[in-house]
C-alpha cells in the first residue's frame, strides 16, 4: 500500500524557487567565461540531483516500510525492530540541525542531528505533522500527507511483525553529551595569527599592490595598500564569529559532539586558506612570484575540502 507524502510546505516552496532561480541565472553569467561550463554543470547538478533524490512515496511491503525516491535505491525499514514512533506536530521546535542532508530544496531529506532523537533520517516534504520511527538501529522522519491512515496501517504492520507500538519519548536532556568550548581556542588562535601576519606584511608593501589574478595567476587588479588589511581581515573576522556561532547552536542542537567539532576544523580549514591567500598576495607583490603556481594552490583546496567531506559522510553513514 502507497502513501503520498506531504506537499512541499511553504518554506521548502521558497527554497526551492529562490534557488533554482539562483542557480540558473548564475549559470547564464558563468556561460561567458572560460572554462565556465563547469561551474554551470556544477550548478544545474544541484537542481537535478536534488529533486532526483527527494521522496515520492511510502509503501508497506509485507513487514517492512519502504520510502521510494523518484530515482536511487529505496530505504527499506524494518518495522519488526521498531521501538517505538510518536507524531510531532512541527518539526522545527525540535532542537534539530542538517548533518548531511537537504534543508529545503525539493523536500528536507537525509541526516539530521536531534537533542530529543539522536540521529534522524529525515525523509519529509513538510515539517509539519512529521511522524519519527525508531528502530534498533535507526531513527527516521516521515512526512505522509494522510497521517491517520498512515498511522493506523503503520500500527498494524508493526503489530504483525512483532515489533513495539509504544510511544516514542524524546531523551532526556542529561543524557546529552556536549562538545567541549575548548575547541574554539583553535579558530581564536588562527584568527590571531593570520591578524598578526596581515600586519606585518601590511607594514612591507608598496602603496599601490595588485589584488586580484586571472586563471594563470598574472595580475589584472590593482588598489592602495590600504585593501590589503580590509581583504585579510574582514573575511577573518567573519570566520572566526561563523566558526564560534555556528558551533554554539549545533552545539545545543546535537546530541553527539563530532558534529560541531568537524563544523570548527571546517572552518580552521577556510581560515587557513584565507591566511594562505594573503601571504601569497603578499609575496606576489614583494617578490613578483607566488608561493605555489597558481592553478595547483585552488586544486589543493579544493581536494582537501572534498577529502575533508567524504571523510565526514562516511562517518555519518556509519552512524545512521
Amino acid at each position: 500500500m502507497d502513501f503520498r507524502p506531504a506537499k512541499l510546505d511553504l518554506p521548502a516552496i521558497v527554497t526551492t524557487a529562490v534557488v533554482c532561480a539562483l542557480l540558473v541565472g548564475l549559470s547564464v553569467f558563468f556561460m561567458a567565461l572560460p572554462y565556465g561550463w563547469t561551474l554551470v554543470a556544477i550548478m544545474l547538478s544541484i537542481i537535478v540531483v536534488s529533486y532526483l533524490y527527494s521522496p515520492v512515496a511510502y509503501r508497506f511491503r509485507g513487514s517492512y516500510l519502504i520510502v521510494r525516491k523518484v530515482i536511487g535505491r529505496e530505504i527499506m525499514i524494518s518495522l519488526a525492530d521498531t521501538l517505538g514512533y510518536t507524531i510531532v506536530p512541527d518539526f522545527t521546535k525540535l532542537k534539530a540541525v542538517r548533518t548531511f542532508g537537504n534543508g529545503g530544496l525539493f523536500g528536507y531529506y537525509g541526516t539530521f542531528s536531534t537533542a530529543e532523537y539522536g540521529t534522524v533520517n529525515c525523509q519529509l516534504r513538510s515539517l509539519k505533522n512529521v511522524i519519527i520511527l525508531k528502530t534498533k538501529d535507526n531513527a527516521f522522519a516521515l512526512s505522509p500527507d494522510d497521517m491517520d491512515r498512515f498511522e493506523v496501517q503503520l500500527a498494524a504492520v508493526i503489530a504483525g511483525a512483532g515489533g513495539k507500538t509504544q510511544k516514542l519519548e524524546p531523551e532526556p536532556p542529561e543524557t546529552v553529551k556536549r562538545a567541549s568550548g575548548l575547541i574554539l581556542i583553535l579558530p581564536a588562535v588562527l584568527f590571531l595569527l593570520t591578524v598578526i601576519l596581515i600586519y606585518v606584511a601590511y607594514t612591507q608593501l608598496p602603496e599601490r599592490i595588485a589584488v586580484h589574478f586571472d586563471l594563470q595567476g598574472n595580475p589584472d587588479g590593482w588598489a592602495s595598500r590600504i585593501s590589503f588589511l580590509y581583504s585579510g581581515i574582514l573575511p577573518a573576522t567573519i570566520l572566526l564569529v561563523l566558526s564560534i556561532g555556528i558551533f554554539l547552536v549545533v552545539r545545543r542542537a546535537t546530541r553527539r559532539p563530532d558534529t560541531p567539532y568537524f563544523i570548527v576544523m571546517m572552518f580552521a580549514v577556510f581560515q587557513v586558506f584565507t591566511a594562505y591567500v594573503t601571504y601569497d598576495t603578499y609575496c606576489v607583490n614583494r617578490y613578483d612570484r607566488h608561493i605555489v603556481p597558481f592553478p595547483y594552490n585552488i586544486i589543493a583546496y579544493f581536494t582537501i575540502i572534498a577529502f575533508a567531506l567524504v571523510f565526514y559522510y562516511r562517518k555519518v553513514r556509519r552512524r545512521s
